[in-house]
Parts: structure tokens; C-alpha cells; sequence
């Protein structure tokens, strides 16, 4: 995500500083954070143990930067006077999804899994320290740097390797976002008037698709006329997931301008 963000914010005139475990920065650590941000910063927070699985495997690391390392972004923040904190959510916090899509930001909100809990609870730590934020709970994010996760990474690399796709199910929905969507949110973030802080918006689509519409439009652009292995319906999957978008386009003027059939094509160079 931040390599999507970073080059349009340097198109609009920001200078930008990344801070990345990649480059030796560590938002575990606290004196790192220190060393960085400065007075009248505008801090876009996407680091995160961000795969269902590796949160799995290591709890205490997922732990360890989602909720610590949050803490620490927004304490630093506050102790610096940072002009304002964006944090990178997900729509997993809604799980389990108890009441009829589409999913509005009053929806009950816990997570089902190592890394939604600790995705919300660092939101909890953001809304407890009290700097001036912004909340983005991204839906099912696409596109390059992320396309071979999930349903589309699975049936992209399965037909790469010569193997037919495996559809679980078919029926859920999902609310598929392109990456370009979510770096305008960050954006539009940044930039919000300072009255709309210490808020939090859904960032998706609002078009609600199958996982069997996914596969028919992976087929047509890929070329696919294999068979698709059916499997049974996963219970760790909601069956209906879809935002309601009108507070973020009401108040950040967010107007997603890719379906999910758009995004595709575009990605795959169609």
C-alpha cells in the first residue's frame, strides 16, 4: 500500500519520509519513531503484521507491532505535535458480521482472529490516547503488492502452476476494493479539514460481488477454460460483506472509481 501511496503524494507536492522495517526503522521501537516525526507531521500508519497467517504463527509479534507499535506511533505523535495520525485499519474487525449488509462504521465491531483483534485494538489505543486521527477500515484490498492473496491470489497462482482453481463455496459476497481507491482514501485523509478528525470511515466499493462472479470475471481476462474444483463453504468466511461508503463520501469526498471487473482489466494490462 505505502508503495502505491508514497509516489502520489510526491506527485502532489508532499515530502515524504518512509519509515520502513525494510530500511532498519522499527515502530516497535519507540526512540526510532522519535528520530522521525516532527512538528506539524501528517503520519499515514500502514505498517502492520497484516496476513491472516503470519499473525497465526506469531501472535506475539502481531501483538507486538498491530497494537504496541501503534501505541507507540500515536503517543509520538502526540508527544511531537504531530499535525495528524491516519491509521490503516480492515473490515475484519466487523467480523464476525451478525447483522444485514451493508456494514456501516456503527456495526458491532470485535474481530474473529489474531489479526483482526489486534488490528482493533489498536484502534482502541489510537481513541484512548486521544491524538487527533483519522480511522480507514479497508475492505478486501486488490492489486499489485497484494493480488496474490485470498481468493484472487489463489485462483491466479493455482492456474499459473497448470492446477484448476478451487472455489470454496461460491455464494459469499465480498466487497472488493482496488488499490488506486484506497491510496485516493489516504489521501483525501491526509488532506480532510481538521473538523473532520477523530473519525473513522469504511473504505470499499459498496458493490457487492460473489466469490463465483469473482471467478467467471478472472476466467474471462486470463483466458482460463479449465474446469473450477468446487469445495465446500468455509464457515470462516462471511457470507455477505458489503460497505455502506456514504459517510467517507459524504465527509472525505471519497468516490471510488473502480468495480471490481475495472480493476481487474486493469491490473492484468486487458
Amino acid at each position: 500500500m505505502g508503495s502505491h501511496t508514497i509516489p502520489a503524494l510526491q506527485k502532489l507536492g508532499y515530502e515524504v519520509f518512509n519509515f520502513d522495517l525494510k530500511t532498519g526503522w522499527d515502530i516497535r521501537k519507540i526512540e526510532d519513531l522519535r528520530k522521525v516525526i516532527e512538528q506539524g507531521d501528517k503520519v499515514l500508519h500502514l505498517a502492520a503484521i497484516s496476513r491472516f497467517k503470519d499473525a497465526d504463527d506469531d501472535p506475539y509479534n502481531a501483538y507486538m507491532t498491530n497494537v504496541l507499535g501503534c501505541g507507540n506511533v500515536a503517543s509520538v505523535c502526540q508527544e511531537k505535535r504531530a499535525e495528524r495520525l491516519v491509521y490503516s485499519s480492515t473490515g475484519s474487525v466487523y467480523m464476525p458480521v451478525e447483522q444485514e449488509p451493508p456494514i456501516t462504521e456503527n456495526f458491532k465491531v470485535r474481530g474473529n482472529s489474531v489479526y483482526a483483534c489486534s488490528k482493533h485494538w489498536g484502534e482502541l489505543v489510537i481513541q484512548k490516547i486521544g491524538f487527533p486521527h483519522i480511522i480507514l477500515r479497508y475492505a478486501h484490498l486488490y492489486g499489485e503488492g497484494r493480488l496474490m492473496h485470498g481468493a484472487i491470489g489463489a485462483f491466479l497462482t493455482r492456474v499459473e502452476r497448470g492446477l484448476a482453481p478451487t472455489l470454496y463455496g461460491g455464494k459469499q459476497s465480498n466487497d472488493f476494493t482496488y488499490i488506486a481507491d484506497v491510496v485516493q482514501a489516504n489521501i483525501l485523509a491526509l488532506q480532510t479539514a481538521p473538523v473532520n478528525l477523530n473519525n473513522i470511515f469504511n473504505i470499499g466499493t459498496g458493490e457487492e460481488i460473489t466469490t463465483e462472479k469473482v471467478f467467471e470475471i478472472l476466467k474471462k481476462y486470463t483466458g482460463y477454460k479449465g474446469e473450477i474444483e468446487k469445495m465446500p463453504y468455509r464457515s470462516v468466511d462471511p457470507m455477505r460483506f458489503v460497505y455502506d461508503i456514504l459517510k467517507a463520501r459524504d465527509v472525505l469526498g471519497y468516490r471510488p472509481e473502480y468495480n471490481f471487473e475495472k480493476g481487474i482489466k486493469e491490473y492484468l494490462g486487458k
